[in-house]
Protein backbone atom coordinates (compact mmCIF):
# COMPACT_ATOMS: atom_id res chain seq x y z
CA UNK A 1 0.00 0.00 0.00
CA UNK A 2 2.96 2.31 0.65
CA UNK A 3 3.86 2.12 -2.76
CA UNK A 4 0.72 2.70 -4.17
CA UNK A 5 0.29 5.79 -2.29
CA UNK A 6 4.04 6.97 -3.15
CA UNK A 7 2.79 6.74 -6.74
CA UNK A 8 0.05 8.90 -6.09
CA UNK A 9 2.37 11.80 -4.82
CA UNK A 10 5.12 11.03 -6.83
CA UNK A 11 7.23 14.41 -5.96
CA UNK A 12 7.36 13.31 -2.99
CA UNK A 13 8.33 9.33 -3.89
CA UNK A 14 10.91 10.37 -6.69
CA UNK A 15 12.49 13.42 -9.20
CA UNK A 16 12.02 12.47 -12.79
CA UNK A 17 15.62 13.32 -14.14
CA UNK A 18 18.02 11.42 -15.95
CA UNK A 19 19.63 8.53 -13.64
CA UNK A 20 23.86 8.35 -13.48
CA UNK A 21 23.21 4.76 -15.07
CA UNK A 22 21.58 6.54 -17.94
CA UNK A 23 17.79 5.52 -17.70
CA UNK A 24 15.38 8.43 -18.04
CA UNK A 25 12.89 8.00 -14.82
CA UNK A 26 10.16 10.64 -16.09
CA UNK A 27 6.84 11.67 -15.15
CA UNK A 28 5.40 8.47 -16.77
CA UNK A 29 7.50 6.53 -14.29
CA UNK A 30 4.63 6.49 -11.70
CA UNK A 31 1.68 5.64 -14.71
CA UNK A 32 -0.28 2.20 -13.94
CA UNK A 33 0.82 0.78 -16.85
CA UNK A 34 -1.36 -2.50 -15.62
CA UNK A 35 1.32 -4.13 -13.72
CA UNK A 36 4.13 -3.87 -15.33
CA UNK A 37 5.29 -2.09 -12.56
CA UNK A 38 4.55 -4.36 -9.31
CA UNK A 39 3.32 -2.67 -6.66
CA UNK A 40 5.78 -4.16 -3.89
CA UNK A 41 9.12 -5.08 -4.33
CA UNK A 42 10.58 -8.24 -2.29
CA UNK A 43 11.70 -6.76 1.40
CA UNK A 44 14.36 -9.09 2.10
CA UNK A 45 16.89 -7.33 4.97
CA UNK A 46 20.44 -8.15 5.32
CA UNK A 47 21.11 -8.53 8.76
CA UNK A 48 23.06 -11.34 8.60
CA UNK A 49 25.83 -10.84 11.47
CA UNK A 50 26.37 -14.56 13.23
CA UNK A 51 25.55 -16.87 10.74
CA UNK A 52 27.31 -20.26 10.88
CA UNK A 53 28.95 -19.07 7.69
CA UNK A 54 30.59 -15.69 9.40
CA UNK A 55 31.82 -17.71 12.83
CA UNK A 56 33.20 -20.44 10.86
CA UNK A 57 35.24 -18.13 9.02
CA UNK A 58 36.45 -15.95 11.82
CA UNK A 59 36.94 -19.38 13.36
CA UNK A 60 39.46 -20.12 10.75
CA UNK A 61 40.49 -16.64 10.31
CA UNK A 62 39.64 -16.80 6.63
CA UNK A 63 38.00 -13.12 5.50
CA UNK A 64 34.30 -13.75 4.48
CA UNK A 65 33.11 -12.81 1.08
CA UNK A 66 32.64 -8.91 1.03
CA UNK A 67 29.13 -8.86 -0.96
CA UNK A 68 26.87 -11.42 0.42
CA UNK A 69 23.15 -11.14 0.69
CA UNK A 70 20.34 -12.72 2.16
CA UNK A 71 19.36 -16.28 1.42
CA UNK A 72 15.62 -15.65 1.30
CA UNK A 73 16.67 -13.77 -2.04
CA UNK A 74 17.89 -16.39 -3.94
CA UNK A 75 15.07 -18.84 -2.19
CA UNK A 76 12.42 -16.71 -3.36
CA UNK A 77 13.74 -16.75 -7.32
CA UNK A 78 14.52 -20.56 -7.15
CA UNK A 79 11.31 -21.32 -5.59
CA UNK A 80 10.20 -19.26 -8.42
CA UNK A 81 11.76 -20.33 -11.26
CA UNK A 82 12.69 -24.22 -10.30
CA UNK A 83 11.50 -27.60 -9.66
CA UNK A 84 12.79 -30.00 -6.59
CA UNK A 85 15.86 -31.60 -8.67
CA UNK A 86 16.39 -29.02 -11.05
CA UNK A 87 20.02 -26.96 -11.49
CA UNK A 88 20.69 -23.84 -10.51
CA UNK A 89 24.09 -22.42 -11.60
CA UNK A 90 25.62 -19.07 -10.40
CA UNK A 91 28.74 -18.27 -12.08
CA UNK A 92 29.27 -15.65 -9.47
CA UNK A 93 29.38 -17.69 -6.75
CA UNK A 94 31.05 -15.93 -3.41
CA UNK A 95 30.20 -16.81 -0.68
CA UNK A 96 27.97 -19.48 -2.44
CA UNK A 97 24.63 -18.24 -0.60
CA UNK A 98 22.49 -18.76 -4.00
CA UNK A 99 23.91 -23.04 -3.59
CA UNK A 100 22.97 -23.19 0.20
CA UNK A 101 19.56 -21.92 -1.26
CA UNK A 102 19.31 -24.65 -3.86
CA UNK A 103 20.63 -27.14 -1.65
CA UNK A 104 17.79 -26.95 0.85
CA UNK A 105 14.89 -26.39 -1.84
CA UNK A 106 16.08 -29.93 -2.66
CA UNK A 107 18.05 -28.38 -5.88
CA UNK A 108 21.40 -29.50 -7.51
CA UNK A 109 23.78 -26.55 -7.64
CA UNK A 110 26.70 -25.65 -9.30
CA UNK A 111 29.00 -22.79 -8.06
CA UNK A 112 31.92 -20.70 -10.51
CA UNK A 113 33.48 -18.29 -8.56
CA UNK A 114 37.22 -16.59 -9.74
CA UNK A 115 38.88 -16.36 -6.65
CA UNK A 116 39.86 -19.50 -5.35
CA UNK A 117 39.69 -18.31 -1.30
CA UNK A 118 36.29 -17.04 -1.87
CA UNK A 119 35.16 -20.07 -3.32
CA UNK A 120 37.10 -22.47 -0.41
CA UNK A 121 35.33 -20.43 2.24
CA UNK A 122 31.80 -21.18 0.32
CA UNK A 123 32.33 -24.50 1.71
CA UNK A 124 31.92 -23.27 5.63
CA UNK A 125 28.55 -22.51 4.53
CA UNK A 126 27.87 -25.99 4.50
CA UNK A 127 29.21 -27.43 7.70
CA UNK A 128 26.98 -27.36 10.74
CA UNK A 129 29.05 -28.15 13.50
CA UNK A 130 32.97 -29.14 13.90
CA UNK A 131 35.52 -28.60 16.53
CA UNK A 132 37.76 -25.26 15.64
CA UNK A 133 40.62 -27.58 14.83
CA UNK A 134 38.75 -29.97 12.53
CA UNK A 135 37.14 -26.96 10.51
CA UNK A 136 41.01 -25.40 10.33
CA UNK A 137 41.93 -28.81 9.29
CA UNK A 138 39.08 -28.43 6.64
CA UNK A 139 39.84 -25.34 5.71
CA UNK A 140 43.23 -25.98 4.88
CA UNK A 141 42.14 -28.88 2.59
CA UNK A 142 39.99 -26.77 0.63
CA UNK A 143 42.70 -23.88 0.34
CA UNK A 144 45.16 -25.76 -0.84
CA UNK A 145 46.44 -24.86 -4.19
CA UNK A 146 47.73 -28.48 -4.75
CA UNK A 147 44.31 -30.24 -4.42
CA UNK A 148 41.09 -29.98 -6.97
CA UNK A 149 38.56 -30.20 -4.43
CA UNK A 150 35.07 -30.89 -5.43
CA UNK A 151 32.43 -29.94 -2.66
CA UNK A 152 29.29 -32.55 -1.78
CA UNK A 153 26.60 -32.49 0.80
CA UNK A 154 25.83 -35.98 1.49
CA UNK A 155 23.51 -37.07 4.29
CA UNK A 156 24.76 -33.83 5.91
CA UNK A 157 28.22 -34.78 5.86
CA UNK A 158 30.86 -32.76 3.93
CA UNK A 159 32.62 -34.47 1.25
CA UNK A 160 35.68 -33.95 -0.25
CA UNK A 161 37.11 -36.00 -3.33
CA UNK A 162 40.26 -35.17 -4.69
CA UNK A 163 38.67 -36.47 -8.13
CA UNK A 164 35.06 -35.69 -8.88
CA UNK A 165 33.34 -38.98 -9.51
CA UNK A 166 31.48 -37.08 -12.45
CA UNK A 167 34.15 -35.07 -14.00
CA UNK A 168 37.49 -37.60 -13.86
CA UNK A 169 39.84 -37.44 -16.18
CA UNK A 170 39.64 -39.35 -19.08
CA UNK A 171 42.83 -41.35 -20.06
CA UNK A 172 44.33 -39.39 -23.44
CA UNK A 173 44.47 -41.27 -26.54
CA UNK A 174 47.86 -40.99 -28.03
Amino acid sequence: MAGRRAFKTDESFYRPKLRPSGHDISRRFADNNGGAIPSNLLQIPNTESNSPYLRHCATVGVKPHPARFPEKLPTFFIEFLTDPGDTVLDIFAGSNTAGSAAEKLDRHWLAFEKDRAYLAASGLRFVDALPAEELVTLWNRLHSEDLPVEVNRQQRELVLTEESPHHAAKPRRT
